[in-house]
């Protein structure tokens, strides 16, 4: 048995609360939809909490009850979310690669309503994981975006996740071969790695971006038009807005290509990722006897020794490379050139006379 009191300008009007007394804790007593609520504040009656109950927790509900908070489903946990976040990222270009770094993320919250993960707690976790600040980002990408499904699913209001900072760490040195160096590889390589070499080194391209090449991409205007990437079978669109672009390319090029043509569409056939590349890469380094940097140091060095020759400007090697600003590329290579304003000049020779890339090449 219990009375009531009410507190609302008219009692009984239908979204409008009321509180009542169920022995001696007090009750709210609200109508959602025309239909009756009631919920315990778990506080006991006296003075002081019915002030409380009348100034704060009935006009906040009612607030609720106004703009539709009040109809916020229940929370569901961080692997809930994660899974429809994993399959979000299914078909994306990149999902093979960061799939492990994903589910390591949502293992470590495993078990715990979203709700109750607190920006803190994040923290805590990225700072836990001793690694670089890029493979951080994507761990940092993967919790905001789950965070941001809850959201949208009108479990939480917020994202914890929203603008948390990252570590700062020393900027490591660009990798990149001297042109003496390019020519001891080149020497020593042979087949599709000789082919894959005089690209990357002649182009900048990425190792996605040429592997995902077509004879049918080497166009008569003597340029190279990337469209395409392939890694781990998968066709992408490119790293960036401005990946689908065009280099230029020498005939040499087109040449050393030809020889290695197959019945495949691709180029460089079945060979669709960095990592069947890898065992090539190293019997090449080791046989020049220069020194083991990343495959990637093709790009490098590509980018370096335009700068360090000033056969580019800064925001033409951000157009060859597929760079959204030109700032992406001078944080890139700022520590490679010099403060001389760097010039575009069209005829020249990068590594020797044959093996270049060339702005103005139309004899292919």
């Amino acid at each position: 048995m219990f009375h009531s009191k009410a507190v609302t300008t008219k009692k009984g009007n239908k979204g409008m609360t009321t509180y009542f007394l169920r022995g001696s804790v007090i009750w709210l007593n609200y109508y959602v939809d025309g239909v009756r609520k009631q919920k315990s504040t778990k506080l006991k009656d006296t003075p002081q909490n019915i002030k409380i109950v009348k100034d704060k927790i009935i006009p906040a509900l009612d607030i609720k009850i106004a703009t539709g908070e009040i109809y916020k489903k229940k929370p569901k946990t961080f692997e809930y979310y994660g899974g429809i976040f994993l399959e979000q990222k299914d078909k994306n270009r990149s999902y093979l690669v960061k799939k492990e770094y994903f589910l390591r993320v949502i293992q470590f919250f495993n078990g715990r309503n979203i709700d109750t993960i607190t920006r803190l707690d994040i923290k805590r976790y990225l700072i836990s994981l001793d690694m670089k600040v890029s493979s951080l980002k994507v761990y940092k990408s993967c919790i905001n975006e789950i965070f941001e499904l809850a959201v949208d699913d009108a479990v939480i209001d917020f994202n914890p996740a929203l603008n948390i900072k990252l570590k700062k760490e020393a900027k490591e040195e660009i990798e990149y071969y001297t042109k003496e160096e390019v020519r001891k590889l080149l020497s020593v390589a042979s087949g599709v790695m000789k082919v894959y070499l005089e690209i990357a080194f002649n182009t900048g391209m990425r190792v996605g971006e040429i592997l995902g090449l077509q004879i049918g991409d080497f166009k008569d205007d003597g340029y190279i038009h990337i469209k395409r990437t392939r890694s781990k079978g998968i066709i992408g669109n490119g790293k960036t807005a401005n990946a689908v672009r065009k280099v230029p390319y020498s005939k040499l090029i087109l040449d050393e290509v030809k020889k290695i043509q197959t019945n495949n569409i691709f180029i460089f056939g079945d060979m669709d990722d960095a990592d069947k590349l890898k065992r090539y890469w190293n019997k090449v380094v080791k046989d020049s006897g220069v020194p083991r940097y990343r495959m990637y140091a093709t790009r490098h060095t590509f980018a370096t020794l335009m700068l360090q020759g000033k056969i580019v400007s800064i925001n033409e090697l951000a157009g060859l490379l597929g760079h959204n600003k030109a700032s992406t590329t001078l944080e890139y290579y700022a520590s490679v050139i010099d403060g001389d304003k760097v010039n575009l000049e069209f005829n020249f020779s990068l590594y020797c006379d044959d093996t270049v890339t060339i702005e103005n090449v139309k004899q292919v």
